[in-house]
C-alpha cells in the first residue's frame, strides 16, 4: 500500500498581496503527477485546504480540478479540515464523495464518529482515521466525551482518540491537523502559521504511538515529531520568508506488514521560488548579482547605512515580485540606532506615514494624497 502525504495547501492565499493561484495550480498538478508516477493508492491532505473559511470561487474551482484529476487516475483521497477551513464547507457532500474514493472528514459532532476508512492490501486491512481540526469547545459540544474533563487541545484529541477501538494485530494511520509536540521534540514553526500563544494548543505526540503512521498538518516545514512515523509533510509552497532554505516536498509512505513501513520525501519544484536576498542597493541592482530567475518572489534585506529614497522603485525594475523590504544595516552604532528610534517617536503621525510611503514606493506624497492623509488623521483624532 502506497500513500502520498501532503498538507496546508492554503488555496486562495494572497502572498503579501500577490495572487498565487497559478503557483498553487502548478504545484497541485505536480503532486498529482507524483502520485500517478509512484502508483500511489491514495493521497492524504492533512488540513488547511483553503486559506480562509469562505474560499473564493477560483480556489474552489482549483480544488475541484485537482480532485477530479486524482479521481480519474484512480488515486483515492483522504482529507480533513484544518484551522483555516470552514469545517461544514469541507464536510459538505462527504457521504457522496466517499463513493468516488474521496474520503473527507470536516466536522466532529454528536451525530458522527471519527471517519475511519478501511483499505486493503496483501497484508490485510489498513484503517485510515480522519481527525478534523479539534479544539476543546468543539469536542465538549459534541456531547460524546466528558465535557468537564476537556479543557485543553491535548484533552480534546485524547478524548477523540479514546473512541477508536484498536485491534493490536492490525494497522492504523491517523490524519491529523494539530500542533503536535513531545517525545523529546519541539517542532519548528514559521511565520505563516497561526500558533496560539502560551502553548495551550499543543498536543502530546505520545498520544499517537499506536499508529503505524501519523500524517500531520498545521506546520509548514516538513519534519518528524519524536518518531520517524509521526510527520509533518509541510506546505507544498513557501508562504513566508522564514521558510526560505526549506526544501518543499511530499512524503511517500509504503506500508508492509504491521510495524514495517518505509518513508521517503519527494522534492517539489515551484513555478516561482521564494528567496531572501541581502546586500546594498547598488549590489543588488547590478547585472548578474543575483541568480535568475528574477521573477521569483523576493524578501529583500538592504545593508545600506541609510535607506535609499528610491530603493523600492529601483529594486522592482529588476525583481518585479518583491514581498518585503527590510533595512538591516549594522554600520550604525547601537546608540545611534536607538537615537533614530527616539527621533521617530518625536515625529508626527503625518511625518511617520510620509516617510514610510517614500521608503516603500520611492515617491513623495502628492498634494491630493497628503490632504487625504490629513483629513483621515483629523477624523481619527476627533473620534478619540
Amino acid at each position: 500500500m502506497k500513500l502520498i502525504h501532503t498538507a496546508d495547501l492554503h488555496l486562495g492565499k494572497q502572498l503579501y498581496g500577490y495572487n498565487i493561484l497559478a503557483d498553487q495550480e502548478f504545484i497541485l498538478h505536480q503532486i498529482a503527477d507524483i502520485a500517478i508516477r509512484e502508483h500511489a493508492d491514495g493521497l492524504i491532505i492533512a488540513g488547511d485546504i483553503f486559506d480562509t473559511a469562505v474560499a473564493g470561487r477560483a480556489a474552489v474551482d482549483l480544488l475541484n480540478r485537482f480532485l477530479t484529476e486524482l479521481n480519474e487516475a484512480g488515486v483515492s483521497v483522504f482529507m480533513v479540515s484544518g484551522n483555516h477551513d470552514s469545517p461544514e464547507r469541507i464536510h459538505y457532500a462527504s457521504d457522496i464523495m466517499d463513493r468516488c474514493g474521496i474520503h473527507i472528514c470536516g466536522i466532529y459532532d454528536q451525530d458522527r464518529d471519527i471517519r475511519v476508512v478501511d483499505v486493503f492490501d496483501a497484508y490485510g486491512p489498513l484503517h485510515i482515521c480522519l481527525l478534523p481540526y479539534l479544539d476543546p469547545a468543539s469536542v465538549r459540544s459534541s456531547g460524546r466525551c466528558g465535557a468537564e474533563q476537556i479543557t485543553t487541545f491535548d484533552d480534546a484529541v485524547a478524548a477523540v482518540l479514546a473512541t477508536i477501538h484498536f485491534r493490536p494485530e492490525e494497522r492504523y494511520v491517523a490524519v491529523v491537523h494539530q500542533f503536535v509536540a513531545g517525545l523529546g521534540t519541539t517542532p519548528s514553526s514559521s511565520e505563516s502559521e497561526r500558533i496560539i500563544v502560551g502553548g495551550i494548543e499543543q498536543v502530546d505526540a505520545g498520544r499517537f504511538t499506536e499508529f503505524e503512521y501519523v500524517a500531520l498538518g498545521h506546520l509548514h516545514k516538513p519534519q518528524k515529531v519524536g518518531l520517524p512515523t509521526i510527520r509533518y509533510a509541510g506546505s507544498p509552497l513557501k508562504y513566508s520568508p522564514s521558510e526560505c532554505g526549506t526544501e518543499k516536498s511530499v512524503t511517500l509512505i509504503e506500508f508492509f506488514e504491521k510495524g514495517n513501513i518505509s518513508v521517503q520525501q519527494i522534492p517539489l519544484h515551484p513555478l516561482h521560488d521564494l528567496r531572501v536576498i541581502c546586500g546594498t542597493l547598488e549590489d543588488l541592482t547590478a547585472d548578474g548579482s543575483v541568480a535568475a530567475p528574477h521573477d521569483d518572489y523576493f524578501a529583500v534585506q538592504l545593508t545600506d547605512p541609510l535607506p535609499p529614497a528610491d530603493a523600492m522603485a529601483r529594486l522592482r525594475a529588476v525583481y518585479p515580485n518583491i514581498l518585503t523590504l527590510e533595512m538591516i544595516s549594522d554600520s550604525l552604532p547601537a546608540a545611534v540606532a536607538a537615537g533614530a528610534k527616539m527621533e521617530d517617536l518625536r515625529k508626527s503621525d503625518r511625518d511617520l506615514f510620509a516617510g514610510f510611503f517614500t521608503e516603500t514606493t520611492g515617491r513623495s506624497l502628492s498634494v491630493f494624497q497628503e490632504q487625504t492623509l490629513l483629513d483621515i488623521l483629523q477624523e481619527m483624532e476627533s473620534e478619540t
